[in-house]
């Protein structure tokens, strides 16, 4: 019998009427309020190291970085307190890679921030893999005063690596608040596989679907994932149980939550861009009022002072090395991910794989535009600058590869989807594309012949069958990694040329 079933029958002979109507009234509204929910998460993804304050097209001063967010969280926590209104912070993955910071410290700095600035928790990203698993498991996880979260990643003896789910009660509140992780099982493709080696990544949406069998319908269900916009809204219709979904991978910008069924789906751009915010009201684990939006860290946001030291403190340990310039350029070398992902030829793209292929002495060269995180604008070029372009530590492959193959591996570039990292940078090869079938015409200036063996320089990261090209680690004979690290290669031609000019870059051949 419940609270008010019990207190209506031992009061009722001792009061009168209407006070035993104003007490269950009272009674009833109590017991409402304690199955209700008033929340706040913030919510951010896809940072790549990008914890200080930079420059964009388009906007006015500095925009970005940890620093803001910090004070926007503050801000929001603080008045949340007065208001009686529970906060969570999440960030849904890819904390890792990307700007000189993470080169440098492999994300021990990241981890620091997140500890300063209370993070509730935080899904494990594909990138998170890149400096490898010790680095992962051993250096940072054991800094990290927060779980990280991933319920679909396991090795393969059976143990699960990270912490499946976590659950938060609130005092004055009986909804239970679930809250599990999932990571894109692209992980495998997406990063070296050395760095994954002994792992299996199950089917999120299996996943999410056997993990939540547990649970009522009473509890407010939060995944936070490291998927993709299409694959959290297949993950909303395949587990209906879902209320919120808060993503990250794709880099994309969710002005206002997604709804798919009653699933209500964020993310929050990239690059520490914005802080994402989503407000809900919650009865019986239902959600039944929300608002979302993005909150644009703009050049007038104040950034803590506190986040703002620690960040100062360890860009003083690199900042003399990384300041060095090694020369300029009277060029704009774009870089920008929706270009260099686009299967489109940019002088940037063009630049780094004709070095690839001098330097390997091959007769092209080939590149993920995933391995090129940003461009470098008229101007001086610092040792920061090309670090920041190519801040993974990856090294030029040369292989033997029959034509056939190789024209295989431009079809599957032109088979990706735009935007994906798979799409190739290259040198040395003249093709066009018919009605979607590729055809190469020539290859180093000579006419191809499909039944030849050709000389092709690539990235470590291709050549072990990295963003899906399978058939560079399965085809390719005679492998010889050279040792030689591509920012390296480009960092030493720019030294040589001084200044590149219009006339340098057209010239290569």
């Amino acid at each position: 019998m419940s609270l008010i079933a019990r207190l209506r029958s031992s009061v009722r002979a001792l009061i009168p009427a209407a006070l035993f109507t104003i007490l269950v009234i009272a009674l009833s509204s109590a017991a409402s309020a304690a199955d209700s929910l008033r929340l706040t998460i913030l919510h951010m993804n896809d940072v790549h190291g990008h914890y200080v304050p930079y420059q964009e097209k388009g906007f006015e001063g500095l925009i970005g970085g940890f620093g803001k967010a910090a004070t926007l969280m503050a801000g929001i926590r603080a008045r949340n307190s007065a208001e009686k209104r529970e906060t969570l912070t999440f960030l849904s993955g890819d904390l890792l890679m990307g700007t000189p910071f993470s080169t440098a410290f492999k994300g021990k700095l990241g981890v620091e921030l997140m500890n300063e600035m209370a993070f509730t928790t935080m899904a494990a990203g594909n990138h998170e893999f890149d400096y490898g698993q010790d680095n992962l498991l051993a250096e940072l996880k054991p800094l990290m005063k927060f779980p990280l979260l991933s319920a679909n990643i396991k090795t393969d003896d059976g143990r699960y690596l990270f912490d499946r789910l976590i659950v938060k009660q609130f005092p004055g509140s009986n909804t239970r608040v679930v809250i599990f992780g999932l990571t894109t099982p692209e992980t495998p493709v997406t990063t070296h596989p050395k760095n994954v080696k002994g792992l299996i990544f199950e089917d999120p949406i299996k996943t999410a679907q056997e993990l939540l069998k547990d649970f009522d319908e009473k509890d407010l269900i939060i995944a936070v994932t490291h998927l993709g916009k299409d694959d959290d809204e297949q993950l909303a219709r395949g587990c209906p149980k879902i209320d919120v979904i808060v993503g990250g991978h794709t880099h994309t910008s969710i002005l206002q939550p997604i709804r798919v069924g009653d699933t209500l789906i964020c993310q929050a751009g990239a690059y520490a861009k914005y802080l994402g915010r989503l407000d809900i009201d919650a009865e019986d684990g239902k959600i039944v009022k929300y608002h979302g939006e993005l909150m644009l860290l703009s050049s007038d946001v104040k950034r803590d002072e506190k986040i703002e030291a620690i960040i100062a403190d360890h860009a003083a340990r690199m900042d003399a090395r990384l300041k060095e310039v090694i020369g300029k350029t009277e060029v704009f070398l774009e870089g920008t991910r929706s270009v260099i992902r686009s299967g489109k030829e940019t002088d940037l793209g063009r630049l780094v794989t004709h070095i690839m292929t001098a330097n390997a002495k091959s007769d092209a060269a080939v590149i993920n535009g995933g391995a090129i995180r940003g461009g470098l604008l008229v101007g001086e070029i610092t040792l920061g600058d090309v670090y920041t372009v190519l801040p993974f530590p990856s090294t030029v492959v040369r292989m033997d590869l029959p034509g056939k193959d190789l024209e295989s591996v431009l079809q599957r570039s032109i088979d990706l989807e735009e935007g994906s990292g798979g799409k190739l940078q290259t040198f040395g090869l003249e093709f066009k594309v018919t009605s979607g079938k590729v055809k190469i015409e020539k290859i180093g200036g000579q006419p191809f012949d499909r039944s030849k063996t050709y000389s092709l320089a690539t990235n470590d990261f291709l050549a072990a069958g990295g963003d899906g090209y399978s058939m560079l680690k399965e085809k390719g004979t005679n492998l010889m990694d050279t040792g030689q690290v591509v920012s390296d290669l480009i960092i030493d031609f720019i030294r040589d040329k001084k200044v590149l000019t219009r006339g340098i870059l057209d010239s290569l051949q």
